[in-house]
């Protein structure tokens, strides 16, 4: 008995010591930031600024994560992108709305470090015809959204919001590791015009 409530509470600390490693934090301006800084060892700026262009342009639909400015001279990249909140129901999940957010990513040689941050809580609600749409004007600042959602839906949202930003930052690890396939510019072959009216 005495080795079930030891290895209980050894499982309830490490999911809780697991937990606080991937975490939202204040910046500067007081918005919630999720922020990382990676050694990339043996890779210079360059490369990897055009493995963050890569995965900015091709790792997610447009709508979902998409590029919005690039700096090649500051070596830095920013994309704007949003995805679904769920919102938990009696019988189910549902949705509750849409979470905006912009990426920054910046490089240097053999490191590079990405954040997200202003987040941006858009609800939905149900239409007469019993979809979900956007509610008009309610955009929320992540910052400003415990003072007008419920206690309980507000940590859930927090709890999505870190779980999918580490699916960013794991993702965008991922295209960091590997060579980009950014298309290359082709050269126009010229082509010798023929000319029918004279033989």
């Amino acid at each position: 008995m005495k080795n079930i409530i030891v290895v209980s509470l050894l499982v309830f600390f490490a999911k809780n010591v697991f937990a606080q490693k991937d975490s939202l934090s204040f910046d500067e301006h007081d918005k919630y930031i999720y922020y990382k800084l990676v050694d990339q060892p043996g890779v210079n700026a360059d490369t990897l600024y055009n493995r963050g262009l890569y995965f900015l342009t091709a790792a997610y639909p447009k709508k979902t994560l998409g590029l919005s400015k690039s700096d090649k001279e500051n070596h830095s990249l920013t994309g704007v992108g949003s995805y679904m909140i769920s919102k938990k129901a009696l019988v189910g999940n549902s949705e509750g709305g849409e979470m905006h957010y912009t990426l920054t990513i910046e490089v240097k040689d053999l490191k590079y470090r990405y954040w997200l941050t202003d987040f941006v809580y858009q609800p939905y609600q149900r239409n007469r015809y019993g979809s979900s749409e956007p509610v008009a004007g309610g955009e929320i600042p992540l910052e400003k959204a415990s003072a007008k959602l419920s206690k309980s839906d507000f940590s859930n949202y927090l709890d999505q919001v870190i779980a999918n930003s580490k699916q960013v930052g794991d993702r965008l690890r991922a295209y960091m590791l590997k060579a980009s396939s950014l298309a290359k510019k082709q050269e126009v072959k010229k082509v010798n015009k023929i000319s029918t009216k004279e033989w």
